[in-house]
């Protein structure tokens, strides 16, 4: 488990039609202010549609300002009241809370020097594929959720980090597979050992962040 002086807090997410989330089996809820929001365990997604597509940008205790090209801010008055209003729960399609955050660049290292120089650490380094084409994958923890940095081994230039996706858990990642039907592809073993993992067919029900949901860890996590 991470530090929680770095927690997590709020994902905005922008070009969204919050009703694409809801027929996917999320809870969407409006606050007093009349902003849209999905809670997913301790972390909170505003739904902002001045902002184009994706993840436009997350708000961690502790961290501020754009590191390398990624937006970094503070809980906007108006949502700050209404981040807790509304406990975690288990969604319709039996989600619970974000696994991990992922975040892909054309630099693993400038990425990690970035992070690192904001005050959190590397957890964990992995790399797989080819050595030709061969890939990083480097974890932080941010409180509860993992930032998960993807990226070439050997940096490319002139590429930016952005927000990719959310990995997302389900204590019965079957009963959730069946909930979506053909809004998700099969459920089939996942990377790390122990686990399963589908994705949800984000392109198809007009959601612009990409989405996959995972079982929960195991106790060798």
């Amino acid at each position: 488990m991470g530090n929680n002086e770095f927690q997590l807090l709020q994902l905005t997410i922008g070009g969204v039609s919050t009703s694409a989330w809801s027929s996917a089996g999320f809870e969407v809820m409006e606050l007093p202010s009349g902003e849209s929001v999905c809670q997913l365990g301790s972390v909170q997604l505003l739904f902002d549609p001045t902002y184009r597509r994706g993840i436009a940008g997350a708000a961690v205790n502790g961290m501020s300002g754009t590191i390398d090209s990624l937006e970094f801010g503070e809980i906007t008055n108006s949502t700050s009241s209404g981040i807790n209003a509304y406990p975690p729960s288990v969604h319709p399609n039996g989600v619970t809370r974000i696994d991990h955050l992922v975040v892909t660049t054309a630099d693993c290292d400038r990425t990690t020097l970035a992070l690192e120089a904001s005050g959190i650490h590397s957890r964990n380094v992995r790399t797989f594929g080819d050595d030709g084409a061969k890939m990083r994958q480097t974890f932080f923890w941010l409180g509860d959720v993992i930032l998960e940095l993807v990226g070439p081994d050997q940096s490319e230039a002139n590429g930016q980090a952005i927000f990719w996706g959310l990995a997302l858990i389900s204590e019965n990642l079957q009963a959730t597979a069946d909930y979506l039907g053909e809004r998700c592809t099969p459920v089939k073993p996942a990377v790390q050992q122990g686990r399963k993992i589908t994705t949800i067919k984000t392109r198809e029900i007009g959601i612009t962040t990409s989405l996959a949901v995972m079982s929960p860890h195991t106790k060798t996590d």
